[in-house]
């Protein structure tokens, strides 16, 4: 029995030596104190930039958090922040510049005032530069159009690029003073007013690469004209002139008249059978025509008794036998056929040309008249009379 008793001494002395010995052997590792962790941010946003990033960052509530410290580059860079009380209740904004373009991770601390560390969070982030500006495309000015009166102009765009927001477009008003507007990417045509004619307008696009940049990307800008200021003319003032020598309606119910009526569908003008064969018209007021638009009719495009070729006379004073005298020839006008195909055959292209309505360009300068003759000389097909569809008449007289 003492036996036994001896051992269970023996024993109890052996447990509490070995335990002596793990304390003192773990107090080696606290020689410094207890390892002590900062609380670390709550969150982390890396908001991309040209040459640069912001770093977003939600410190938390650890009120011993006193500087941040923020690493990329493998650890090779670095960037210390100091924590002030206000700021830990607000996003703390950490700017890194003269950053190379490129991908990046971003890995960040936060310490106390005695240098401990919290577990670090680790971010990606962007940095465009040269390389992505070189990459983007002026938004596609498709067409420039002025209103019928020649005071608005309507310019069309095609379709904005990938990350584009907008376009900007600056032009000259008619006061000579620079004036500027702003086309949303998802708007496809502006209108422009009291413009200065003939003037260069500029436009480039604007970008933003992600929906976390902080910087706004431009494109290289393009350049385009405006038109000299030009207007349609008023067709509820034009009148038919019927002059002794001027060919008659041909009977089927296409009159004159409907030459200016704005409707580009059949019925138009159709004369009796004769040709060469001439008409007039009075526009109601003298001015200098610029351009002349002309629609065939629709049911017999380069075809038929179709108007291919015909003269342009402009006179203030058209003598009352219906003679030449006194009328000046502004032009000579004859139909294209895109195509080329031989008569009867017309293409797609023919028929978006026509149906669109050919433009003929007037000389410079020419004399004011109020009066205008058409001479028709030759038809597409082999129609012994003349058939047209619609005029238009322009003119730079404001």
């Amino acid at each position: 029995m003492k036996k036994v008793v001896l051992l269970g001494y023996l024993l109890l002395i052996a447990g509490l030596f070995s335990a002596c010995v793990k304390k003192d052997e773990f107090k080696k590792y606290l020689v410094n104190g207890e390892i002590v962790y900062p609380g670390r941010a709550d969150s982390v946003i890396v908001r991309s930039g040209h040459n640069r990033v912001q770093i977003a960052v939600a410190l938390g509530n650890d009120p011993l958090v006193t500087k941040v410290k923020v690493f990329w580059k493998n650890f090779q860079d670095s960037l210390e922040v100091k924590v002030s009380q206000v700021s830990k209740k607000d996003t703390l904004k950490i700017p890194i510049t003269n950053l190379a373009e490129g991908n990046y991770n971003f890995t960040l601390y936060t310490y106390d005032d005695k240098g401990n560390r919290s577990v670090g969070i680790t971010t990606a982030g962007q940095v465009y530069g040269d390389a992505y500006i070189g990459s983007l495309n002026t938004r596609t000015l498709k067409s420039l159009e002025a209103s019928p009166d020649g005071k608005d102009i309507t310019l069309l765009w095609g379709a904005p690029s990938t990350g584009e927001t907008s376009t900007e477009v600056t032009y000259t008003g008619a006061d000579g003073k620079s004036k500027n507007v702003t086309i949303a990417a998802d708007t496809a045509q502006i209108v422009l007013s009291n413009f200065k004619d003939n003037s260069e307008i500029s436009y480039h696009s604007v970008f933003v690469p992600d929906s976390s940049s902080i910087d706004f990307y431009y494109s290289t800008p393009e350049k385009a004209t405006l038109p000299v200021f030009e207007r349609l003319m008023d067709k509820s003032l034009f009148k038919v002139v019927q002059l002794p020598t001027d060919v008659n309606e041909g009977g089927y119910g296409w009159l004159e008249e409907y030459l200016w009526d704005d409707n580009y569908n059949p019925p138009g003008f159709a004369t009796e059978s004769v040709i060469p064969c001439w008409f007039t018209i009075d526009m109601g007021q003298s001015v200098s025509l610029s351009r002349l638009k002309y629609w065939q009719p629709a049911d017999r495009l380069y075809d038929q008794q179709s108007v291919k070729k015909f003269e342009v006379y402009g006179s203030n004073n058209p003598p009352a036998d219906g003679s030449w005298v006194g009328w000046t020839k502004l032009s000579t006008c004859t139909s294209n056929k895109p195509s080329g195909l031989p008569a009867g055959e017309v293409g797609p292209q023919d028929a978006a040309y026509a149906l669109g309505g050919e433009t003929f360009l007037l000389p410079e300068h020419l004399s004011k008249f109020r009066y205008i003759r058409i001479k028709v000389l030759e038809v597409w097909g082999s129609g012994d009379f003349a058939a047209m569809e619609e005029f238009n008449f322009y003119t730079h007289d404001h």
